[in-house]
C-alpha cells in the first residue's frame, strides 16, 4: 500500500516586483525667435528737386539790344551732370536781337540757357526687411515616471512529498500485527506478528539556480552652438564705418553684417556629458568647409577665408556646424550672416 509522508522545506525563488515613482527633471527645448527685422542700406535714387542753373553764352551783356525773349523747351527731357551732380531737366533759351549804327543785325543771338532741374541723383539710406532665423535653448522642469521594477529574491516554504512510489527507493522489512481469525461460530482470534516487505519512496524535487540579468538606460544631455565672428580689427572697422554713416555703433551694419573680403572666425561650443570626436563647418553653396580644433573644454575654433570672397556681392551666407560623436550621433546648428558689398575693404586689405 501507499504511505503518504513528507516534510516542509524552505527554498529561494525570484519574483518580479513592479514599482516606481515620479521624478522631476530639467529638460531643454528650442524657443523660436525668428522675426522680420528692418535693416538699412545706402542706395542711389532719383529724388525730386527744384533748382535752376543759368549758363551765359556771351562773355558780357550785348549793347543796343532792342528785343529779348525766353523760349521754353520742355520736350525732350535731358539728363546730365551739372556742378558734379546728375540731374533730369528741361531747357529755356534766351535770345537777343542787337542793333548797330546802321540798324538791325538781322539775326537772333543765343545769349543765355536756363536749366530747370526737377530730379537729382542722391545717395540715401533706405530701410529693407530681412527674415532673421534665430532662437535659443530654454531649460524647463518636467516630471517623468521612473520605473524601479526588478527581480527580487524571496524565501518560501513548500511541502516535500516522500511517500512511497516505484520511482526510487529500497525494500525495507518491518514487523506488524495481523489479526488471525480462529473462531468457528463465534468470532474470536488473536494478533500475530508477521514480517512483510514494502517499497519506501524517497524521491523529491530539486530546484536549480536561475541567472537574473539587470540593467538600466541613462539619458545623456548634449548640445552644440555655432558662432560666426569678425576679426578684432574688422569689428573695429565695422564700428568706424557705422559712426561715419549714422553716428551709431550698430547701424547700418549690425554685428551679423560683413564686408566683402572679410575673414570668417568660427567658434563652436559643444556641451553635455559626452565630447564630440570632431566638429566640421561647411560654408553652404560655396564648396568651402573646415574642421575645427578643440581649443579648451567645450570650445572648438577655426576660420574660413579665400581671396575670392572679395568679389562677393550682396548675399546671405549660411554656415552649417556639425558635431560627430563616438556612438554615431550627429547634431547640427546653422548660423546665417550677410555680406553687403562695399569698396571700404580696399582701404583695409591687411585684416
Amino acid at each position: 500500500y501507499r504511505v503518504t509522508q513528507g516534510h516542509w522545506d524552505n527554498y529561494t525563488y525570484n519574483v518580479w516586483v513592479t514599482s516606481g515613482y515620479y521624478q522631476n527633471y530639467t529638460a531643454r527645448r528650442w524657443v523660436d525667435t525668428s522675426r522680420w527685422e528692418t535693416r538699412y542700406r545706402t542706395v542711389t535714387r532719383w529724388v525730386p528737386t527744384n533748382r535752376v542753373f543759368v549758363y551765359q553764352h556771351l562773355p558780357r551783356e550785348p549793347y543796343n539790344v532792342i528785343l529779348s525773349k525766353w523760349v521754353e523747351q520742355r520736350s525732350p527731357a535731358y539728363t546730365g551732370i551739372i556742378n558734379g551732380t546728375r540731374y533730369k531737366y528741361w531747357k529755356s533759351f534766351y535770345y537777343v536781337l542787337p542793333l548797330n549804327n546802321i540798324g538791325r543785325t538781322g539775326a537772333w543771338v543765343l545769349f543765355k540757357t536756363r536749366y530747370h532741374c526737377y530730379q537729382m541723383q542722391a545717395r540715401i539710406i533706405e530701410p529693407y526687411s530681412v527674415w532673421v532665423t534665430s532662437g535659443y535653448y530654454q531649460y524647463y522642469t518636467a516630471r517623468r515616471w521612473v520605473d524601479t521594477s526588478h527581480w527580487e529574491t524571496r524565501v518560501g516554504r513548500r511541502w516535500v512529498d516522500t511517500s512511497y512510489t516505484v520511482t526510487r527507493g529500497h525494500w525495507e522489512y518491518y514487523t506488524a500485527n495481523v489479526w488471525v481469525d480462529t473462531s468457528y461460530t463465534v468470532t474470536q482470534g488473536y494478533w500475530e506478528h508477521y514480517t512483510t516487505t514494502d517499497w519506501i519512496d524517497t524521491s523529491y524535487w530539486v530546484y536549480e539556480d536561475v541567472w537574473v540579468e539587470e540593467g538600466h538606460w541613462v539619458e545623456a544631455d548634449i548640445s552644440m552652438e555655432g558662432k560666426v565672428l569678425h576679426t578684432l580689427q574688422w569689428d573695429k572697422n565695422r564700428i568706424s564705418y557705422n559712426l561715419a554713416k549714422t553716428g551709431t555703433k550698430d547701424s547700418p551694419r549690425g554685428y551679423e553684417i560683413f564686408f566683402n573680403g572679410e575673414k570668417f572666425i568660427l567658434n563652436a561650443y559643444a556641451t553635455g556629458e559626452f565630447k564630440p570626436e570632431s566638429v566640421q563647418v561647411e560654408f553652404l553653396g560655396t564648396g568651402f568647409k573646415t574642421d575645427l580644433a578643440n581649443s579648451s573644454g567645450s570650445k572648438w575654433e577655426g576660420e574660413i577665408w579665400d581671396e575670392t570672397f572679395i568679389n562677393f556681392s550682396d548675399r546671405d551666407c549660411v554656415f552649417r556646424f556639425r558635431a560627430q560623436y563616438e556612438n554615431g550621433i550627429e547634431i547640427e546648428d546653422e548660423v546665417e550672416v550677410y555680406i553687403v558689398r562695399d569698396y571700404y575693404w580696399q582701404l583695409h586689405r591687411g585684416f
